[in-house]
């Protein structure tokens, strides 16, 4: 964080703690959230990154009268230290060994007090969470969030909600209709769907649902939204701001007996539905569940059974995906064989090329992320963004690590390649394989339908492990059609939580991206995209295996051939093979032809 950056958060921590003192606050908590649970936020609710100065996608902030710090994981510990410096906030590395977590700090810090107040926005907290706030037996009286945004007095420039226009998603892409989703999902409630309301907050859930997509947050197809559904009726209530829908959408939602109302009516529109039960999918916030909950009505909040649906992907998606790949994959050859010949650039030079590269291809809509372009000891930080404050010229030595991804009418890539620009130190050599093997085992894994994530992760970190490597981020998560990066309810990571432990079935995607990183030196991550595949019966049950989406050369040239094995070797000359068929025939340009066919020559 530069002088001039430092000097504006210690302005904002200082507007922060005189609305505390004016409101009887001890302490305030402040989230990276919106209303909607949503990983990425759009900017006015970006209040954390405006607090801070920094701004890596996931973080709590907690100032206090006389401290003030800042809680985030391992793939942002490097970017923090670097944001944060010269300011007042402390960083404290989540997850790392004797860090305690957000609650154990509060508790700690006001051991002894007899009376205080810790403050949370309640309209950014889910009703079922209580992350961050301690719950003491022996404290008189500690309220655990508050009705009031702090934000909304001390931000006088704060950005407006978003108002960008909701458009259709064609059955062609999409291949379900409202009505289809609405019979599974009736049917997934069983019992309740005689006499229920749904309330669902999730923007892509809502999305998936209504079969639209929207722009209100960056590089995610969604819009905000509520949506009701009654059953038996089958028939919807949509809370959003009006004007953001063209006359097509509306006719389109009419004709689908969906009806609209004001973005922040739902508690009325709930109350207007007489149901027996409402059924509230997990992470409607606490303000507005006490104001739908009803004595009169039973209410209950469960998982949502959307974010199940939305997962398996149908076969039109599935066949999106591979087309979307296609396209994805002759934009990174162009890019890769551009960089080989015009080596003199920067990191941002090169995301840059890539996205104009992208653009040129059908069903275009976007990134699907902000670009990691990250050379030499930026690599190390997992989540670099190039700046231009930030931005370097690549050298003919090193490794590149580039991660990046787009957004198209019929699929969402993610993809990441390390990419040799000249002569390489051992242990760059050593860790790109170790990266390469692991990638390898998790692409080939063959496991019994309902396996956990948790389960597959050491696939990815065992031939590291032995050498004594790790990293602090998950190994693979899932990605929507044309929809958010990053979906759940499935991932792959070692960390025992709900979506590690969420069993695999075919049609979900998944990426496999293992990596290392050596602090202040270099970073390796190569990635693909899987899909989730039954594979065969056998007397111990159905099994399933992965489908390779992602179509791209693997650099060959940092790999120390003699730690692979002849399996992995296999491996990686087929998927070779496969992309040269695969992207030969779309390569209009005989340089590039002869490019991808030098890239995939068997090792």
């Amino acid at each position: 964080m530069t002088f001039f950056m430092a000097h504006i958060s210690t302005e904002r921590i200082a507007a922060l703690r005189q609305w505390m003192k004016e409101n009887r606050f001890k302490a305030f908590v402040v989230p990276t959230a919106d209303p909607h649970g949503s990983e990425y936020i759009a900017a006015h609710w970006k209040c954390r990154e405006w607090l801070t100065g920094f701004d890596g996608s996931a973080g709590t902030a907690v100032v206090t009268e006389d401290e003030a710090l800042l809680w985030t994981d391992s793939r942002y510990w490097l970017q923090a230290k670097e944001q944060l410096d010269g300011s007042e906030i402390r960083l404290m590395r989540d997850g790392d060994e004797g860090v305690p977590s957000v609650e154990h700090w509060l508790r700690e810090h006001f051991r002894g007090n007899s009376y205080f107040f810790v403050g949370k926005d309640e309209g950014l907290v889910p009703k079922e969470a209580n992350e961050g706030i301690p719950h003491f037996d022996d404290i008189d009286h500690l309220p655990p969030s508050c009705d009031k945004d702090p934000f909304e007095t001390i931000w006088h420039d704060r950005p407006a909600l978003p108002d960008a226009p909701v458009r259709l998603q064609p059955l062609e892409y999409a291949g379900c209709s409202i009505a289809e989703k609405m019979k599974m999902t009736e049917e997934w409630l069983g019992q309740y769907a005689g006499s229920c309301s749904l309330i669902v907050s999730d923007l892509a859930e809502i999305a998936w649902m209504l079969n639209l997509r929207g722009s209100d947050i960056d590089f995610n197809s969604v819009f905000y939204a509520y949506l009701l559904i009654s059953f038996p009726e089958k028939t919807a209530t949509l809370c959003i701001d009006e004007k953001k829908v063209p006359a097509e959408v509306r006719e389109y939602l009419s004709a689908n007996g969906i009806s609209m109302a004001p973005y922040d009516s739902l508690p009325e529109a709930s109350h207007k539905v007489a149901k027996k039960y409402v059924l509230v999918c997990k992470g409607l916030t606490k303000n507005l569940y006490s104001k739908v909950y009803s004595d009169i009505r039973k209410t209950y909040i469960i998982d949502s059974p959307l974010q199940h649906f939305k997962a398996l992907k149908n076969p039109t998606e599935q066949q999106g995906f591979r087309r979307a790949m296609e396209r994805d994959g002759v934009a990174m050859v162009r890019m890769l064989r551009w960089l080989e010949e015009n080596p003199r650039q920067t990191e941002l030079s090169v995301a840059q090329k890539l996205e104009s590269l992208r653009a040129e291809g059908e069903n275009y809509c976007g990134a699907s992320f902000e670009t990691i372009s990250a050379y030499g000891a930026h690599a190390a930080i997992v989540h670099y963004e190039p700046t231009a404050e930030s931005n370097i010229p690549l050298q003919p030595n090193g490794l590149l690590l580039l991660d990046s991804g787009g957004q198209y009418l019929d699929g969402t890539t993610d993809i990441t390649r390390t990419i040799a620009l000249g002569p390489l130190c051992d242990e760059e050599k050593l860790i790109y394989t170790l990266v390469l093997k692991g990638h390898i085992a998790l692409s080939m894994a063959h496991f019994p339908k309902g396996t956990p994530g948790i389960a597959l992760d050491a696939l990815a970190r065992k031939d590291m492990w032995s050498e004594g490597y790790d990293y602090g981020h998950g190994t693979g998560h899932g990605v929507g059609s044309n929809l958010c990066v990053h979906e759940g309810p499935q991932q792959i990571r070692k960390n025992l939580n709900a979506p590690s432990q969420y069993a695999f079935e075919p049609g979900m995607t998944i990426t496999d991206e293992p990596g290392i990183y050596v602090e202040g030196k270099y970073g390796v991550r190569i990635e693909n995209m899987l899909l989730c595949h039954a594979d065969e019966e056998t007397p111990f049950g159905n099994f399933c295996s992965f489908e390779v989406l992602t179509l791209c050369p693997i650099d060959a040239r940092p790999i120390v051939l003699s730690m692979l094995t002849a399996e992995e070797r296999d491996w990686l000359n087929t998927y070779h093979s496969h992309v040269r068929s695969r992207l030969l025939p779309l390569l209009s340009d005989a340089a590039d032809k002869e490019w991808l066919e030098n890239a995939t020559k068997p090792i």
